[in-house]
């Protein structure tokens, strides 16, 4: 393959993703709805369409595409990439439990902070945030995480992802960004003040590999008036956290 051939397979698969990735958007859409969203040909969106739809990330009724369930296979398969995520659900789960609270355990990757598991008080209900992507600087797991890694890398992140603002409680400056990731550090935990949604407060703290990189983080998340204190929800989220980073040393 030339690389003239290599650039129009990357387009390709490029451009099917981005299918995708407005069907989400639009809570399923029909064919001229796509095409309208992404400003692609008509013909164009219909050739990955049909594609998707044969490789089973797409389902239709009604002429109406919807995201496939095989998306929803795969993304299980890579939650359970690491065996040792099995031992963050658990350890959420007690402290949920234990606080009465919501508690989620997210990780980073390619400059976002993802919730992998979200787990309540109650055995039978999981919380509404599993799978939901954050950016980092606006959630307190992603600035938990990014508390812990070099300047430069923080630097990379924000110019990927920039720092939108999603409340008039968002953090949109760099300096601003840098100087609440020092407190972090000094303080030991992160608080989201309704800085990525209207009305969630958050405590995270960073749980860390026995090497010392970042394996994830775990957070309470509730209304204000129960999250009134950060230093006392971060006194109970921190021996749930050593509990953890003490397994992960034991596993590796």
């Amino acid at each position: 393959m030339d690389g003239n051939e290599s650039k129009a397979t990357r387009k390709t698969t490029i451009t099917s993703f981005l299918v995708l990735e407005a069907i989400d958007e639009l809570g399923g859409a029909t064919l001229s709805e796509l095409a309208e969203h992404t400003g692609l040909a008509t013909s164009t969106v219909h050739t990955h369409l049909q594609t998707l739809e044969e490789t089973e990330y797409l389902s239709r009724n009604d002429g109406k595409y919807q995201l496939g369930l095989k998306l929803f296979y795969l993304g299980e398969s890579a939650r359970r990439r690491d065996d040792r995520y099995e031992l963050a659900k658990e350890k959420a789960f007690e402290l949920a439990n234990q606080v009465s609270e919501e508690v989620s355990f997210a990780v980073e990757e390619h400059g976002r902070s993802i919730i992998l598991f979200d787990e309540t008080p109650t055995a039978s209900s999981t919380g509404f945030q599993v799978g939901r992507y954050f950016y980092m600087h606006s959630s307190a797991s992603g600035k938990a995480m990014l508390a812990e890694f070099p300047k430069q890398r923080v630097k990379d992140i924000v110019e990927k992802r920039g720092l939108p603002q999603h409340t008039e409680n968002t953090i949109t400056e760099l300096e601003e960004l840098f100087e609440e990731l020092e407190e972090i550090r000094e303080q030991g935990f992160a608080v989201n003040r309704q800085e990525e949604l209207e009305g969630l407060y958050s405590v995270a703290m960073v749980v860390n590999n026995p090497d010392g990189t970042v394996f994830g983080s775990l957070d309470i998340s509730g209304p204000q008036y129960r999250l009134s204190d950060p230093e006392e929800v971060a006194k109970q989220l921190r021996p749930f956290v050593r509990e953890l980073e003490a397994e992960l040393e034991a596993e590796s």
